[in-house]
């Protein structure tokens, strides 16, 4: 997975327990990779997101991973953007009431427009503590146009930072690949 990545750090093929990774890129692609490795590899996962659950369910593949939508409507699994207290409370009992934990906050930038971008720093602060002392694994993507340059700084100086090639550098590698005897068909899969 290193190699995947133009952060010029050497990342291990998978997170670390106990880290914090802001994956900068427009879709979450690499995100749900690193996340399907931490639930591979025995971790409990749990996704806060703004996609439906069905959806990233059927496209996803997540198992028993917990997903949770973002949404003001009411029901199982869906929480109010704007309640970031009780959607705290709920990330924190996940962390602390289990072991081996991995936690990915797809749609970040939603919660920075419904809330404000200061009030989600506080908030990635103390859920920074959490995933520290807990030996969890907190993936954030986030699409670096979406905030300003300091907001971004902000956020960097925090977490570990991995900037996934440009999409365009993976559409330019052929769809085929033949490795020693094998022929692989590259870059297949969900948007």
């Amino acid at each position: 997975m290193a190699a995947a990545y133009s952060n010029g750090v050497q990342t291990s093929s998978e997170p670390r327990p106990g880290n914090v990774y802001l994956i900068e890129e427009r879709r979450p692609r690499a995100s749900f990779e690193l996340l399907e490795q931490a639930l591979a590899s025995g971790h409990a996962g749990m996704v806060l997101t703004r996609e439906c659950p069905k959806k990233l369910m059927t496209d996803r593949g997540l198992g028993a991973c917990r997903v949770v939508w973002m949404t003001n409507l009411v029901g199982e699994g869906r929480i109010n953007p704007t309640a970031i207290g009780i959607l705290m409370s709920q990330l924190r009992s996940f962390i602390e009431n289990q072991r081996n934990t991995v936690v990915m906050i797809d749609g970040f930038e939603y919660l920075v427009t419904v809330n404000t971008y200061d009030r989600m720093l506080q908030f990635m602060h103390q859920l920074r503590d959490i995933v520290a002392t807990n030996e969890s694994i907190l993936l954030v993507p986030l699409d670096p146009r979406t905030v300003s340059e300091r907001e971004l700084a902000l956020l960097e100086r925090n977490m570990e930072t991995i900037i996934p090639r440009p999409e365009i550098d993976v559409q330019d590698e052929p769809m085929i690949a033949h490795e020693g005897g094998e022929l692989r068909v590259l870059g297949i899969g969900p948007r």
